[in-house]
């Protein structure tokens, strides 16, 4: 995915540096083609479109990870999820309950009772990650799963959020 950014940013940095040349006098002996083909609209669209696509890719790639299911452990004292990342390989993350700071339940539509979970913890490196777990549960699914978790994991567990209020 690097190298299609590395392409796309190619044009508008070739186009820049023409650019940069002829404004500031320091290509006086610069190819007439060159500065032909950067002042053509269509040469200017497609720079546009080209440093627009690249940081759509950017921003695609450094997007959070997205959840694929989960598990509450309680026997063994863990959460373990399954992520994955844009244009990466899917992995499987165990947090023990010891490093999870809260568990926030949220409903987000009245209409449709579609609830998820927000599950604070302590990372690998201590940095604190929020991770949005269970997405598209339902009323009944998230009162059990609040209930069950608040006997398990105690006073970290949050009473369920509406969000539409």
């Amino acid at each position: 995915m690097v190298y299609a950014v590395v392409i796309l940013l190619a044009l508008p940095v070739y186009g820049l540096a023409v650019l940069s040349t002829k404004l500031f006098h320091v290509g006086q002996n610069l190819s007439p083609i060159h500065t032909r083909v950067i002042e053509a609209p269509l040469f200017i669209a497609l720079m546009l479109i080209s440093a627009f696509a690249a940081v759509c890719v950017l921003n695609w790639l450094a997007s959070e990870p997205k959840v694929l299911g989960f598990c509450f452990d309680e026997r063994q004292q863990r959460l373990t999820f399954t992520q994955r990342r844009p244009a990466r390989q899917t992995t499987d993350e165990c947090v023990p309950y010891s490093d999870i700071h809260y568990i926030k339940p949220y409903k987000t539509t009245a209409s449709a009772n579609i609830c998820h979970f927000v599950v604070g913890f302590a990372g690998g490196n201590g940095k604190a990650i929020a991770l949005r777990v269970g997405v598209d549960l339902t009323d009944q699914d998230m009162a059990f799963h609040a209930a069950w978790l608040s006997q398990s994991i105690g006073e970290r567990m949050q009473e369920v959020l509406d969000l539409d209020l």
